[in-house]
């Protein structure tokens, strides 16, 4: 995937009257049926009237920060952190393994 791919699947920007929000996905109970996302805050408030590069380039900057993304051992994909589970694999890694073994 791209930057671009991984930063709309994985960050959102929320616009309001005081500017806009990017935020990073967060799963809750990555392994439950049905897992629960959540969206926190990254780095600070752009303006309303931020350029959509500008808007592009943070989004692509948060999938940096490392509280909230990880790159995976084996696949070296960019995920959110509560998505890479044993030894630094993801849960896709971990799913395709499983797959394989049984």
């Amino acid at each position: 995937m791209t930057d671009t791919d991984l930063s709309t699947k994985y960050t959102r920007v929320v616009k309001t009257s005081l500017g806009q929000w990017v935020q990073a996905m967060v799963v809750k109970e990555p392994l439950a049926a049905t897992p629960q996302i959540h969206w926190k805050g990254v780095g600070r408030m752009l303006p309303v009237r931020a350029l959509p590069e500008n808007v592009e380039q943070a989004r692509r900057a948060a999938l940096k920060d490392r509280r909230f993304f990880r790159q995976c051992e084996r696949c070296n994909e960019v995920r959110p952190v509560s998505l890479i589970l044993e030894a630094g694999v993801c849960m896709d890694c971990i799913h395709k393994m499983q797959a394989v073994a049984a």
